[in-house]
């Protein structure tokens, strides 16, 4: 059975292993075998990255370069009981940057996920997962002019729990899908700088779909997201605040070629505290596929997002999207292309950038379980603030392993 990525967006939010915008890596595809634990299938596997990046710290003048090894080995376990299945995954990322140790990390992500079919009906998805995870310097909490104030990464701890349930079959004209989602943050280092940011943030959701045709339905969602900060500053106003977004749309497969899912609607971000200003604003989000031959792929992701802010603003008004090519020359060699594009407006300090991410990358698979990878990436934000503006040009090996 294949397990649905039921909280996907929201582990990418915590930025353990993706990047903001588009990955500069490309997506290797090993076949891995299993290993027989009885009722269980235990499926071990090991990616070695090594490259150089030449703006570690994302800064726009004394830039510093460094060689960079990445050792990450997995771990799932998966079990099956009818029509019920469950996994649970261990994976683990060591960095090591060769010209500045104080940048190495370990990052840590357990998560078990279980799919529940009670019937044709009633579904329920259950995810928690634990991160252990960091903010790489001119990142996050430290951009910009503050990336080398500190003297190692921003490390944090992150807990999430969450249930997806869904009524009606797959092929009923309607159905109804309801979510809620559990997530704390809390920062362990830097305190000075990181207590005021420790927040919990609570995710509820329901999505109605109704089918107009055999593999298109329009749909309906109601979201609100409640973040609550755990530690107020004396003299600061709050940041705890709750979101509503209301989204009209629709979801399709109506070829083999095309699929997609287009929403969009009206956002509201509301303070508690008066002192701070609310924010209205149309909102969208998309993913549409295109495949006009089946070893050849197009992905187009756009959306737009009011974030929280790593400053003395008030909310980030995001806007991004991405388009990724990736294409199957044979039964061995594929390549994958990508740009990204985020728009990023902060509302206190005017601040405004806008950042593009270009990556190639080229795979070639040796044998079923063994994958060499290259993957090259620019990425460019252009800010108002010229403190914030940054070139950054990273190249690395990939050798990816299993059973």
């Amino acid at each position: 059975m294949e397990f649905k990525n039921t909280y996907a967006s929201l582990l990418a939010t915590s930025a353990l292993f993706t990047s903001a915008i588009v990955s500069p890596m490309l997506a290797h595809a090993i076949e891995p075998a299993s290993i027989s634990l009885g009722p269980v299938s235990m499926i071990p596997a090991l990616t070695v990255q090594a490259g150089h990046d030449d703006n570690i710290f994302l800064t726009s003048t004394n830039e510093k370069s460094s060689a960079v090894t990445v050792i990450n080995p997995t771990v799932q376990f998966i079990a099956e009981d009818g029509a019920n299945a469950y996994q649970l995954t261990a994976d683990v990322r060591r960095g090591i940057y060769h010209s500045s140790h104080d940048d190495n990390y370990t990052d840590i992500q357990l998560r078990g996920d279980a799919n529940l079919v009670f019937d044709v009906r009633n579904k329920l998805d259950l995810l928690a997962a634990y991160l252990k995870a960091h903010e790489a310097r001119g990142t996050g909490l430290t951009e910009g002019t503050n990336a080398t104030v500190n003297d190692a990464p921003v490390k944090y701890n992150e807990k999430i729990v969450g249930a997806t349930y869904t009524y009606g079959a797959d092929e009923a004209q309607g159905r109804i899908e309801g979510k809620l989602s559990y997530n704390v943050r809390d920062y362990s280092n830097f305190r000075n700088l990181t207590r005021s940011r420790d927040r919990d943030t609570l995710n509820t959701g329901l999505t109605f779909y109704y089918r107009v045709m055999p593999k298109t339905s329009l749909l309906f969602e109601a979201r609100r997201t409640g973040i609550n900060y755990q530690n107020e500053t004396t003299g600061v106003s709050s940041l705890d605040s709750h979101e509503w977004k209301y989204l009209f749309g629709a979801t399709w497969d109506a070829t083999a070629k095309t699929t997609g899912i287009v929403k969009a609607g009206y956002a509201q971000k509301k303070f508690s505290d008066a002192g701070r200003d609310d924010k209205d604003a149309f909102t969208w989000e998309a993913e549409v596929s295109w495949a006009p031959r089946t070893y050849s792929t197009f992905v187009l992701r756009t959306g737009q997002e009011l974030e929280e802010s790593n400053g003395t603003d008030n909310f980030i008004d995001t806007r991004s999207a991405s388009v990724t090519w990736d294409h199957a020359w044979n039964d061995r060699m594929k390549t994958a292309l990508a740009y990204g594009f985020a728009n990023e407006e902060y509302d206190l300090t005017n601040r405004k950038d806008d950042t593009n991410s270009f990556s190639v990358g080229v795979s070639y698979d040796l044998r079923r379980w063994l994958t060499l990878g290259f993957d090259v990436e620019h990425v460019e934000r252009d800010s108002n603030q010229a403190a914030f503006d940054y070139d950054n040009n990273s190249v690395f090996m990939t050798v990816q392993g299993s059973l």
